[in-house]
């Protein structure tokens, strides 16, 4: 929640103008700890707001404060690994479905209950009927479908010869419903089949399905067709055509809304079902998912006025629409949760946040979040309750992206949070970040006065000088021009440094030729070790790339100008990659050689998409497949930059995915706050214009820090062991360091519970550790040259 936001919300959600004068004193202070909060000051807006929730004004600035630091609705959580949430029409049934493609199980719960069990079965794709009395699902065991009744209890098999079951829907209030089934998914498209006594019989005018049927007034069904048509079905088989796409019916059955395509202009179409609809907007601008309040006298749709999606609001009589959102990144998919309120997502794929908008005011909160300070948490799935009172979200609320399991959770707007749970909170924030604060400013303590120096030296100017000679290269795509241009630009420019850099030639695509360029600091102390620190050169073939990723290229050449011929103690390897935009290719050839010759490479950094800001804020996100090295780098931004950091264990579909896969999980880097949210992403408006060059020299400097402090300090050891003796204690056993100058390591037992024990320093690669708890974790880090410690503690699960 941007501090911006909490001023609106304030200014919604306070008492009248008659109690304000009262109250200016509290009003003063919680600007400025939304300001503090705004500029990354966090301990200091953290102390603020502690001091204003154990005073007088509490309970009248407990919602802002709700929505600056994480939800102000309460959220549970409903399953660790979950996806596809549904609602039965009542509301009384969430169904939602857990287990990978082998394994898939439906799940059915009434969570108004809390003593309710889940019904786990399976299946796959469960519908409930409309009066609630039947629920249809597919069996996950055998080609079969299954009716069961939620009432008596009994329940009715029926076979799919030559079909692959995807969904239901039931046109009437009770079943049977129609099945939507397809001989062959990969080739044919669905249709819907009746369920009959016998097998499943093909409908007549159910054929073609784009998309899963809706039900409308009537017993009528409402579908798109992959021509690019709509289809109204009737029960007796009849169909009525509409040429548009993504229609939308109202939860009352009774109105039809889609878009329609006609030449250069758009067309919002409306209408009752079964009458011909009409026109309420028409536009030059794309639009696109159109939603209907539960009566149809509204719609709410997305449009494009520049480059990204905003959403608009329109009444069924017409008129002039009214922009609902204002925000530069896409605002997508509404819905609405009541008459008065909607439902947006903003963002792209890989992190989209939702948020709750005032249909009259267009004021914004942010729905859901993991109320922490630093960790993002994209939401991908969103379920509203019939009633509009209760949202099942499928989210990666720990921010880890990485591995496949996503919560299923559920926010109640009914139920606000209570000024305690919010001071917990916000006392949980302060402890965390006094932690990351003092281990960050311990850890990079050594070399401070020289990081400081050299941070100093980034210039934005210099950044931006390199950004738009590039930019004039047009497409640097791997197959483009504009490739080999860039190439010659680096390799000339490294030259200037000082560098002898090298061209590693290859074909990324057969008849195409590019190559990564390396230029090697070589280390004073341990030559032999290696640090990579990369970005991607390429662009997509469409558009210039000048923030993805020419933002990462010119940060890093300014790393490299600056540290040119002050070598660290181990060697930095400067990376530029080709063809990550044709699949990771110049990576994956980078670290085939690498790995060829042997190279011992123990920790890498990599940068992609530095450089978009939304507001004034210059922040960005630490994407890291390593704890120690997120840490790292959070340290280096805030004590030696403006840079306000966020983190997400991310990696995949970047060359940091190439780096895990052939160096270990000892890899980290900068991209994109929110991740990929500029909307000029792989766009050909990815301009020289639309980057901020001030945000760049700031990840400049954040990763010109981090690199110096992981080439001086140890790297994680190796070979780690924790084994139980006879009395109890455990003996633990290491890999001596592979860095000259070591000769001492800091050994320590972790718990589940975040509870540490049993630290002392020893020498040599083995220690004895008395008072070890059952099920704990040793952890051990070397200590270097100037009490220099290792930035990643090696850890080993206890065998008992």
């Amino acid at each position: 929640m941007k501090a911006r936001t909490l001023r609106l919300v304030v200014g919604l959600m306070l008492v009248s103008p008659a109690g304000l004068g009262a109250q200016a004193p509290a009003l003063a202070a919680l600007d400025s700890a939304a300001y503090a909060w705004e500029a990354g000051r966090y301990p200091e807006a953290l102390q603020r707001l502690e001091r204003l929730l154990t005073g007088p004004y509490r309970d009248t600035l407990l919602a802002p404060i709700a929505l600056l630091t994480g939800e102000l609705y309460r959220t549970r959580e409903l399953a660790p690994d979950a996806a596809d949430p549904r609602w039965s029409a009542d509301g009384a049934v969430l169904a939602y479905e857990i287990g990978g493609d082998s394994a898939r199980r439906s799940v059915l719960l009434n969570p108004s209950e809390a003593s309710a069990r889940p019904d786990t079965l399976p299946v796959y794709a469960a519908a409930f009927s409309p009066d609630g009395s039947e629920v249809a699902y597919l069996s996950a065991a055998a080609p079969a479908l299954v009716l069961r009744s939620r009432r008596g209890g009994g329940e009715r098999t029926v076979e799919l010869p030559g079909l692959v079951g995807l969904a239901f829907v039931y046109p009437g209030e009770a079943g049977p419903p129609y099945l939507v089934a397809t001989p062959d998914p990969a080739s044919q498209p669905a249709a819907l089949y009746a369920i009959d006594s016998g097998p499943p019989r093909a409908l007549e005018g159910g054929g073609g399905l784009a998309g899963l049927p809706v039900r409308a007034a009537g017993g009528r069904l409402v579908f798109a067709t992959g021509d690019g048509g709509v289809t109204v079905r009737a029960p007796n088989g009849t169909t009525t055509q509409h040429r548009g796409v993504a229609p939308v019916v109202s939860a009352d059955g009774s109105t039809l809304a889609f878009v329609r395509r006609e030449g250069e202009e758009w067309a919002l179409l409306h209408g009752r079902i079964g009458a011909e609809p009409r026109a309420l907007v028409r536009s030059s601008q794309p639009l696109a998912a159109p939603a209907l309040t539960a009566d149809g006298s509204q719609v709410a749709y997305q449009t494009m006025p520049r480059e990204d999606w905003e959403l608009y609001l329109v009444g069924a009589d017409g008129g002039e629409p009214r922009r609902l959102t204002h925000e530069i990144q896409h605002d997508i998919r509404p819905q609405f949760v009541s008459r008065g309120r909607i439902l947006g997502v903003m963002g792209e794929g890989r992190h989209r946040r939702s948020y709750l908008y005032d249909a009259a005011s267009g004021a914004r909160a942010r729905l859901f979040h993991n109320n922490s300070l630093r960790t993002i948490a994209p939401e991908y799935e969103w379920a509203v309750r019939p009633d509009g009172e209760v949202i099942a979200i499928v989210s990666e609320r720990d921010g880890d992206t990485v591995s496949p399991e996503r919560g299923l959770y559920l926010t109640d707007l009914r139920r606000a949070v209570s000024a305690e749970e919010v001071l917990g909170r916000v006392r949980d924030m302060a402890r965390a970040e006094r932690d990351l604060r003092q281990r960050g400013t311990a850890m990079f303590a050594p070399v401070a006065r020289q990081v400081q120096g050299l941070v100093a030296e980034v210039s934005s100017a210099r950044i931006y000088d390199h950004a738009r000679t590039l930019f004039s290269f047009g497409s640097k795509h791997a197959t483009q021009p504009g490739n080999g241009r860039a190439l010659e630009y680096l390799e000339a420019t490294l030259r200037s440094f000082g560098y002898q850099p090298e061209l590693q030639w290859f074909e990324p695509a057969p008849g195409v030729r590019s190559a990564n360029v390396v230029a090697t600091l070589r280390g004073t102390t341990n030559p032999e070790v290696q640090y990579v620190v990369g970005s991607h050169f390429d662009s997509v073939k469409e558009g210039p790339g000048s923030d993805d990723n020419t933002s990462g290229t010119t940060a890093l050449l300014e790393v490299a100008r600056v540290l040119a011929r002050r070598p660290q103690a181990a060697t930095i390897r400067f990376v530029w990659f080709t063809a990550e935009e044709s699949g990771l290719r110049g990576s994956r050839e980078f670290v085939r050689r690498a790995t060829e010759a042997g190279d011992r490479v123990v920790g890498a950094l990599n940068n992609d998409m530095l450089g978009w800001t939304n507001d004034d804020r210059l922040d960005n996100t630490v994407r890291y497949a390593n704890g120690g090295l997120r840490d790292l780098q959070h340290a280096a931004a805030f004590l030696f930059t403006g840079l306000i950091t966020y983190d997400a264990h991310y990696y995949k579909f970047t060359d940091a995915h190439s780096l895990v896969d052939g160096f270990g999980d000892v890899v980290s880097g900068i991209g994109s706050y929110p991740v990929l949210g500029n909307p000029h992403y792989h766009q050909p408006h990815d301009v020289l214009e639309t980057v901020n060059h001030r945000l760049v020299a700031e990840v400049a400097r954040t990763t010109l820090a981090s690199a110096v402090l992981m080439a001086s300090s140890p790297s994680r050891v190796g070979d780690l062991t924790a084994v139980r003796a006879a009395d109890g204690s455990v003996d633990l056993r290491w890999a001596p360091a592979v860095e000259r100058g070591v000769t001492s390591y800091r050994v320590r037992w972790e718990d589940g519970e975040g509870r540490t024990g049993g630290a002392r320093v020893v020498r040599g690669s083995s220690a004895r550790l008395a008072g070890v708890p059952a099920g704990a974790t040793v952890a051990v880090r070397a200590i270097g040259a100037r009490g220099l410690e290792g930035w990643d503690w090696a850890r080993a699960p206890l065998a008992d």
